[in-house]
């Protein structure tokens, strides 16, 4: 269902205009900052680092980083889509 639904999207005010219908402010802000983590853990940061550059509480760096290290080839796959303008 959900799959079908974002594969609906034909532009980014679509896909924002979704985003905003089905997650609140702090929601999207929280999918914005694990992504950072994520990118921040690739570029080789310690967790420490991590929650000054991005800026994120280290409890919040240490979630990252286990999701991270538990899917990393995913991750990264998603990351070089993340990284382009």
């Amino acid at each position: 269902m959900l799959y079908h639904l974002f594969q609906s999207i034909r532009s980014e005010e679509e896909f924002d205009e979704l985003l905003h219908l089905t997650f609140t402010e702090h929601e999207r802000a929280m999918i914005t900052e694990r992504w950072k983590i994520f990118d921040a853990l690739d570029r080789g940061f310690s967790q420490r680092e991590v929650s000054k550059e991005v800026p994120c509480s280290i409890v919040t760096a240490t979630r990252g980083a286990k999701v991270f290290r538990d899917h990393k080839s995913a991750i990264q796959k998603f990351l070089d889509v993340w990284r382009k303008p």
